[in-house]
């Protein structure tokens, strides 16, 4: 099963545009980020959204809000993304706004935290499921490197805004 039909493809809509250049996305504008948000949202996304702060706050406040097919998950321990229940959504988001806060706190943890989900989405992508992280830096871009093979694209408010979703 294709994760999406060459209609969604062709439409432009903003979770494959999105996912086409990788499973984490950056973005530098709070109100650009909340128009995808939306969008994702009338597409039928579940969104799971919290504030970048302590790294164990973020993962329970963001993966309480997750459906999960196994509730043995520990949110000290992301292989819980593996478990995620898209059976009443069109896709997932992870929302983390602020997120420089938690990325300047602690710089590895922040990064293996991206890499994971970016890892995690690509898996859930062979199996048709659609898995996005949206990482919010007010006015800047943090140095994140490659995730799951790609590296992330940081959006400003200009870019196909406009243009792009149904």
């Amino acid at each position: 099963m294709a994760a999406f039909s060459s209609n969604e493809e062709d439409r432009g809509q903003w979770d494959y545009e999105l996912l086409h250049d990788g499973a984490v996305s950056g973005f530098r504008d709070e109100e650009h980020l909340s128009l995808v948000v939306s969008h994702l949202r009338d597409l039928g996304y579940g969104i799971a959204e919290t504030r970048g702060c302590h790294h164990t706050e973020l993962l329970q406040h963001l993966l309480s809000q997750v459906s999960m097919h196994y509730c043995g998950w520990s949110v000290k321990n992301l292989d819980a993304l593996r478990y995620i229940d898209f059976s009443a959504v069109t896709g997932w988001a992870l929302v983390i706004r602020d997120f420089d806060l938690t990325y300047h706190a602690d710089q590895h943890w922040a990064r293996e935290v991206a890499d994971i989900v970016a890892e995690v989405s690509y898996e859930h992508l062979l199996r048709g499921n659609r898995l996005l992280a949206l990482l919010h830096c007010e006015g800047h871009e943090l140095k994140l490197g490659r995730l799951g093979g790609h590296e992330p694209w940081w959006r400003g408010t200009h870019r196909r805004a406009a243009s792009v979703g149904p």
